[in-house]
């Protein structure tokens, strides 16, 4: 980052946004080590976010490992309506690898809190899984993120996310079509993307010079 900016502390006082495809406990944990303050939240956080809850076809999945209790002496966690969800191995995950558990079907589909907790597919009721990831660092960096997303003065931050940087890749790539680029080598691609952006911000200021100047 210093190689590219020159400063010691290019990010010193910023706060920097993330996709939800940048989250992963490696990425938070370098960016810690830069001190840096990141907004990313996780692939689930708008399945959580109650302001979702009312619209159409949105899933609600609002229970995290959080909501249920472990019990270490028989190794097997406890869910919010009291069922058993018991230990299924080691396993590989695509951001982790972490302890699985699992419910039982039959629990699952008849219980109260369904729809909080288990989605559907095609139909279909599927049985609650939870993944407990096993962390190679001292500080579990993803659960302080989700906590954070899910507040809502932070949430409200990451929202201003869509309104200024998507529009941007929208129309470079959409409305312009420059869904990838043409050319090769650092240099040539730099310039070609600069070219693009400096069309995308004349065609931002068209509109309001027309209105102030009357062109």
């Amino acid at each position: 980052m210093q190689m590219i900016t020159g400063k010691e502390e290019p990010l010193k006082k910023s706060l920097v946004t993330g996709d939800t495809g940048f989250f992963s406990e490696n990425n938070l944990q370098e960016a810690a080590k830069w001190n840096i303050e990141l907004l990313i939240p996780d692939q689930q956080f708008r399945r959580r976010d109650p302001y979702f809850d009312d619209r159409k076809g949105h899933k609600v999945n609002r229970f995290t490992a959080d909501d249920f209790t472990y019990n270490k002496e028989r190794n097997i966690f406890i869910c919010p309506n009291k069922k058993t969800l018991i230990y299924k191995g080691f396993v590989k995950l695509s951001r982790n690898s972490g302890e699985k558990y699992q419910a039982s079907p039959k629990d699952c589909m008849s219980c109260q809190f369904l729809s909080r907790c288990v989605a559907s597919l095609k139909g279909k009721t599927r049985m609650r899984t939870l993944y407990i990831p096993v962390s190679k660092h001292s500080e579990n960096l993803c659960d302080k993120m989700r906590k954070k997303i899910d507040d809502p003065a932070w949430r409200e931050i990451y929202s201003r996310r869509m309104q200024i940087i998507e529009p941007v890749f929208a129309d470079i790539t959409y409305c312009k079509d420059m869904d990838q680029f043409t050319l090769r080598t650092k240099t040539k691609v730099n310039i070609q993307w600069l070219l693009y952006c400096m069309v995308h911000n004349i065609a931002k200021c068209i509109q309001p010079l027309a209105f102030r100047y009357g062109i």
